[in-house]
């Protein structure tokens, strides 16, 4: 009987990054099947451009998710007790550096057209953040198939190099981009609300700043521990936070769709410039008739003030059922009657 492989002191080592990798990328793929869920919910008329873009970038995570879960059966399940499967990449070279690399170019391309659509003078800007997003994707797929080819982690220090700080450097100045430009736009003659502005900043900031995170905390890793595959249990989830950094994004639209005011279709433009559904934004938005005063009277003005105020409300509604006549309208289908009775006794 053969002696059992004595197990390396490093065990924890070795399989750590390989196990917690994958079992995050599974929770932030629930994560994405949910926003894909919401997305098709709230957005069935989106531009087809926009749906192709959302509906791919779920198609490949899919694919990718499966992939990690071979690599795990792979590692603990059909090589359990063989350390020589935990050395081997199997599929990891492919879906962890070059599927999540190539989702990082198109959701950074995404960004790259928000930028363009807000102010197309910043075009050399978003000309800076495609190459970097080239270079990231170039990197990452060089890396992954020197890994493929190899069979077993072989980690180009080049290649890691140009995975990770493009990467990281096309993040920051998509968010300190959009920032600007959403700030200068304060001032546009009220082309975006207030209540609007801040919020499409923070989204972006938050976003692009935590993939941007994930990806210094690798290279820190890789870094400070060269003879470890500690870096790998962050690289392998940086495709699902930009996916998610991409639903997010269209689905932060439900937000303005349901809270912007009724004239301030400036905002409803400028939002379907940067991606978001035209036809959605204007369902939410009614115009008001408001009917001429007849009198010229303080208690007539409020009246009418009144009226105009629970008709903005109704509008504002989304119940379709009507409105209760207002107290103007009952003062002023009172006068009418009274207006008519008279002349009608006169002719008598």
């Amino acid at each position: 009987m053969a002696e059992p492989v004595p197990i390396p002191p490093n065990i924890a080592q070795i399989t750590g990054p390989i196990l917690f990798g994958p079992m995050i990328n599974w929770a932030l793929y629930g994560v994405l099947s949910v926003q894909i869920y919401v997305y098709s919910y709230n957005f069935p008329d989106d531009r087809w451009r926009i749906k192709l873009l959302a509906y791919f970038v779920f198609l490949l995570e899919t694919a990718q998710t499966a992939m990690t879960g071979a690599d795990v059966y792979f590692w603990f399940i059909a090589g359990f007790g063989n350390l020589d499967r935990l050395t081997s990449s199997n599929l990891s070279a492919i879906d962890s550096p070059t599927i999540d690399a190539f989702i990082s170019l198109i959701v950074q391309g995404f960004f790259c057209y928000r930028i363009w659509a807000l102010n197309k003078r910043f075009i050399w800007m978003c000309v800076i953040i495609a190459v970097l997003s080239v270079i990231q994707a170039i990197g990452a797929a060089w890396g992954g198939i020197k890994s493929a080819t190899l069979g077993r982690y072989a980690t180009v220090k080049v290649a890691l190099y140009m995975w990770l700080i493009p990467s990281a450097l096309a993040d920051i100045l998509i968010a300190a981009t959009m920032t600007l430009l959403l700030r200068q736009a304060r001032g546009n003659n009220g082309r975006y609300s207030s209540h609007v502005l801040p919020r499409i900043v923070r989204i972006t900031v938050e976003t692009n700043s935590l993939t941007a995170s994930v990806a210094i905390v690798s290279f820190i890793l890789y870094v400070a521990f060269p003879n470890n595959i500690y870096y790998t249990c962050p690289t392998g989830v940086i495709g699902k936070l930009y996916s998610n950094t991409l639903l997010v994004t269209l689905n932060n639209r439900i937000y303005f769709r349901d809270r912007t005011p009724p004239g301030s279709f400036g905002d409803s433009v400028n939002l379907a410039e940067n991606g978001a559904i035209r036809q959605s934004v204007a369902r939410s938005i009614h115009f008001t008739k408001v009917r001429p005063s007849h009198t010229t009277t303080n208690d007539t003005f409020r009246l009418d003030t009144l009226s105009q105020s629970l008709e903005a409300e109704a509008d504002k509604s989304d119940v379709n059922t009507p409105l209760e006549l207002s107290h103007h309208d009952k003062v002023q289908s009172s006068l009418s009657q009274n207006e008519v009775l008279p002349s009608d006794h006169h002719k008598e």
